[in-house]
C-alpha cells in the first residue's frame, strides 16, 4: 500500500511543500496515514484528501480531510472579564450547602 496526499480540486499529488504533480508515480509516498496527517498539519495543506493506493486500483481508498476549523468561520470574541467568565459562558453559580438542622 502507498499513501498519497491529493488535491481535491484538480487531483494532483503532493511531492513537497508548494510542489504538486499530476503523475502519481512522481508523488511522495508517505507510507503511513499518520505521516500523511502530520504532513497536512505541518504544511497547512487545505482542500486535500489522503489516498491509500493498492496494486489493484479498484481497492484504492480515499480518506477525506475536513477543512480546518480556522478556515470555516472567524473566531468568536471571548467573553472573559477581569472577574473571569461572564454571561452565557460562565459556569452556574454554586450555592454553599447548609448544614442540616436537628
Amino acid at each position: 500500500m502507498k499513501v498519497f496526499i491529493r488535491r481535491t480540486k484538480n487531483g494532483w499529488y503532493y511531492q513537497e511543500p508548494a510542489k504538486w504533480t499530476p503523475d502519481q508515480k512522481e508523488a511522495h509516498d508517505l507510507k503511513q496515514v499518520a505521516r500523511a496527517v502530520e504532513k497536512i498539519f505541518q504544511d497547512r495543506l487545505e482542500d486535500v484528501e489522503i489516498l491509500l493506493s493498492y496494486d489493484e486500483p479498484r481497492y484504492d481508498l480515499v480518506l477525506p480531510v475536513p477543512t480546518s476549523p480556522s478556515r470555516l468561520a472567524p473566531p468568536r470574541p471571548s467573553k472573559v472579564s477581569e472577574q473571569g467568565l461572564s454571561g452565557e459562558d460562565a459556569p452556574p453559580a454554586v450555592q454553599p450547602k447548609k448544614a442540616p438542622s436537628f
